[in-house]
């Protein structure tokens, strides 16, 4: 993974993970779950590369949460669902690119 692609992820995360008065507006979070989705999914394929033997329990799950989550969508309607389903995206991804970044100082 290249730094810049690092640091949208990690740009992405930080953006979800607040406190819920720092909430962006509907349009704000519906670009930030699009963006969670669209960098997520080039993650998720990277870390599923990872052979099972080398994955923790928490990658595990976190590659089953991940395709749960962007399948099932936001649970409720509104603005608030769609937030907690951006924050739920969001600390997924979080555990999908400590993986990632474990994976590649390793072979490094």
């Amino acid at each position: 993974m290249d730094p810049g692609e690092t640091q949208t992820i990690e740009h992405l995360i930080r953006r979800a993970i607040v406190p819920y008065s720092e909430r962006p507006d509907a349009e704000a979070v519906a670009c930030l779950i699009d963006g969670l989705i669209t960098h997520g999914q080039a993650l998720h394929a990277q870390v599923t590369a990872i052979p099972g033997t080398r994955r923790t329990e928490r990658t595990a799950a976190a590659l089953a949460e991940w395709s749960y989550f962007v399948d099932a969508g936001p649970t409720g309607r509104g603005d608030h669902a769609n937030w907690n389903h951006a924050r739920a995206l969001a600390r997924i991804l979080r555990n999908l690119h400590s993986t990632r970044a474990e994976q590649s100082s390793r072979t490094r």
